[in-house]
C-alpha cells in the first residue's frame, strides 16, 4: 500500500496521492497501453481535467507512477547496502527488505511485469531515474566483498544474483497463484512470507559463495 501524505500535507498533495494510488492500481492491473485517464480520475473521485491538472498526459502520470512506486524501494535498499555490518549482512538486509516491500505491496510486482512487458513500445520511461545509483552502490560492495574474500560469487556479475532474487520474489508475489491455482495457498500470509524471505536468503548465499560461517 502506498505511504498516506503526511498530515500538513496540502490539499493538491494528498490529491496527488489519491490519483498516484488509483494509477498504480490500474496501470498493474492493465498496462501502460490499456489504462484509461477517465477510469483512473473516476477511481480517485475527480473530473478528467482535476486529473490533468497534475499531470498533463498519461505518459507523465506513468512515470511519476513508477517513480512513486520505486523511488522509497530504491532508497531503502540504498540504506541497507550502505548500513552498518559487514557486507555480507548488508546484502541479506537487503535481500530481506526487498522480500518483505514487495510482499506487503504486491502491486509493485505487477508493475514490474507490466513495464517489462511494455517496455518495447515505451523505451523513454525508465522504471526509477534514479536506479543507477543502486546499481552503483551494489555493484561497488559486490567488488569490495570478492575482494576481501567475504564473497566467493558463482557468476562475476551480481547481475545474475539479482535477476534471481528479483525474478523469484515478483513471481512469488504476482503470479504463481495464477500459473498454478491452489485454494489453500496463500503466498501472502504471515507464515509463506516467512518461507519465502528464508529461501530467498538462502539463494543469494549460494550465488554470492557466502559460507555458513560467515551467514
Amino acid at each position: 500500500m502506498i505511504a498516506a501524505p503526511k498530515k500538513s500535507a496540502t490539499k493538491a498533495e494528498r490529491r496527488r496521492h489519491t490519483i498516484l494510488e488509483s494509477a498504480e492500481r490500474f496501470f498493474a492491473l492493465h498496462g501502460f497501453n490499456a489504462t484509461r485517464l477517465e477510469d483512473v480520475a473516476e477511481d480517485a473521485g475527480l473530473t478528467r481535467p482535476a486529473l490533468f491538472y497534475h499531470f498533463p498526459d498519461k505518459q507523465a502520470l506513468y512515470q511519476a507512477t513508477l517513480a512513486n512506486a520505486f523511488g522509497s524501494l530504491a532508497s531503502k535498499l540504498e540504506q541497507a547496502l550502505k548500513s552498518g555490518g559487514s557486507i555480507v549482512e548488508r546484502f541479506e538486509k537487503a535481500t530481506e527488505l526487498l522480500v518483505e516491500e514487495v510482499t506487503q505491496r504486491p502491486s509493485l510486482g505487477r508493475l514490474i511485469m507490466r513495464y517489462v512487458a511494455d517496455a518495447g513500445e515505451h523505451q523513454e520511461l525508465s522504471l526509477h531515474p534514479e536506479s543507477h545509483q543502486l546499481i552503483q552502490t551494489a555493484w561497488v560492495l559486490f567488488k569490495q566483498g570478492c575482494d576481501s574474500g567475504e564473497l566467493k560469487p558463482m557468476h562475476e556479475h551480481p547481475f545474475h544474483t539479482a535477476s534471481v532474487v528479483i525474478g523469484s520474489t515478483v513471481f512469488y508475489t504476482s503470479a504463481i497463484t495464477k500459473l498454478i491455482p491452489s485454494g489453500n495457498f496463500d503466498p501472502l500470509s504471515a507464515e509463506h512470507i516467512a518461507a519465502q524471505k528464508q529461501e530467498t536468503l538462502q539463494i543469494v548465499r549460494f550465488l554470492l559463495g557466502i559460507s555458513p560461517a560467515t551467514a
